[in-house]
């Protein structure tokens, strides 16, 4: 994979709030998927300016406001990013060994919901700062 894989995923809104699905063709990238791991990010915060050694990983954002996506594509590349804006979600497919950072630029928490190849394991994600807090 040479470029970050981003996909605006079907979402609908009623009086209820947001539901949004993730696509099996996404989700396929993932199997067998060993790790779920749920959060939200608050104003201002981050979550990520870290890589995995040798795990995959599909990241949905859920939003309602601005946030911005940081990565590279391994040791000593670019830092790349785009920013996103309003209701809505897109799911990111992450290789191995590429960092990523996702930062709240809105007025409201966001979530995000990540699936992965492994378990979970401590020593298997290692810290590289991609964006710093806002």
């Amino acid at each position: 994979m040479d470029e970050l894989r981003i996909t605006v995923l079907p979402a609908v809104s009623d009086e209820r709030g947001l539901s949004v699905s993730v696509l099996t063709s996404c989700l396929a990238w993932v199997q067998p998927v060993q790790d779920l791991h749920f959060a939200s990010i608050r104003t201002g915060a981050i979550r990520g300016n870290h890589f995995h050694i040798g795990k995959r990983e599909a990241i949905a954002v859920v939003a309602t406001d601005h946030w911005s996506l940081h990565w590279d594509t391994g040791s000593g590349t670019e830092a790349k990013h785009r920013t996103f804006a309003g209701d809505g979600a897109v799911l990111v497919e992450i290789p191995p060994l590429w960092a990523h950072a996702i930062r709240n630029e809105g007025n409201a928490d966001l979530w995000i919901v990540a699936v992965s190849d492994r378990p979970y394991e401590p020593g298997e994600t290692s810290p590289r700062k991609l964006v710093g807090s806002s």
